[in-house]
């Protein structure tokens, strides 16, 4: 069984989003970012983790991985430069790293992960993290056991489930950000590209609310006028509405299109498009969701 077998269902019939032809913006775009490579930060950040940690400290990196938005002061991290997003979030997992992080404390936790972040929203990060941490224990505290047990891609993704954090799909839905994203992390980081090439091309793009915006503003969804407004007055969605569904499942088949169009990986597609967004203004806002899954 292949993951884009269940994830991209060509004959869904959308209801409100409307999908438009790949046009010479997204191409041009897409071309002139291939040079951006956020993988290249990322494993150079890994290197601040011991190899024996570093299958650990990829997965709850990815548990982690959350409502970056709402509050985003909390991601703006000081090292040599500043970071912020998802980089600022990283270092401040290697922080947490640094300390004995198995029976670390909630007031501990904040202090270094979420310290200006919401009470309620950190309250659910740590809950997140204490069940990664124990659904760890039925792999004696290591995910290279995981890894060891479920190296095919569909395998991999498909037995996170346990994990409520992995479990992204409602109904026949299907996205696994969360899931696919953190297998092209664990291999990237365990230098394993070569042995998994194959594995790794049967990945869609990781769809969170970045790439939703970037083709709404390119004009590859098409939204009626009342949800559009919703967009743009910075409206909250709710979780697994019609809405944030066939915003996400319309973004899976663009990059799919895009990735044959231009002969790309469907992962290497999303890495530039992912990059580029934290670059170019964007009219339109990014959609807002609740959500533990991005």
């Amino acid at each position: 069984m292949m993951i884009k077998k269940i994830i991209v269902n060509k004959n869904y019939n959308f209801r409100i989003v409307k999908i438009k032809p790949i046009n010479e913006k997204i191409v041009n775009l897409i071309k002139r970012g291939e040079k951006e490579n956020a993988d290249n930060k990322f494993l150079e950040k890994l290197k601040k983790i011991k190899k024996n940690n570093l299958g650990n400290f990829i997965f709850l990196l990815r548990s982690l991985d959350f409502r970056l938005w709402e509050f985003p002061e909390n991601w703006v991290y000081k090292v040599y430069k500043k970071e912020k997003g998802f980089f600022g979030l990283m270092e401040r997992a290697i922080g947490l790293f640094k300390v004995n992080n198995k029976d670390i404390s909630f007031s501990l936790f904040r202090k270094i992960i979420s310290p200006k972040e919401g009470l309620s929203l950190a309250r659910l990060r740590y809950k997140v993290f204490k069940d990664s941490l124990r659904w760890l224990k039925n792999y004696d505290g290591n995910f290279d056991n995981y890894f060891e047990e479920n190296k095919r891609a569909y395998d991999f993704c498909f037995n996170l489930f346990d994990l409520e954090k992995f479990r992204d799909f409602y109904k026949n839905f299907y996205f696994l950000k969360p899931n696919q994203l953190l297998y092209l992390e664990y291999i990237l980081g365990k230098n394993l590209v070569k042995n998994y090439k194959d594995e790794l091309e049967d990945l869609t793009i990781f769809v969170d609310y970045k790439l939703p915006q970037i083709f709404i503003n390119f004009g590859l969804i098409e939204l009626p006028k009342k949800y559009l407004e919703k967009l743009k007055e910075g409206r909250m969605i709710r979780k697994f509405s019609l809405l944030e569904n066939e915003l996400r499942f319309a973004s899976i088949l663009l990059g799919e299109e895009i990735s044959k169009k231009l002969k790309i990986p469907s992962y290497k597609v999303d890495n530039i498009l992912w990059a580029l967004s934290h670059k170019i203004k964007l009219k339109i806002p990014a959609p807002k969701v609740k959500t533990i899954f991005y």
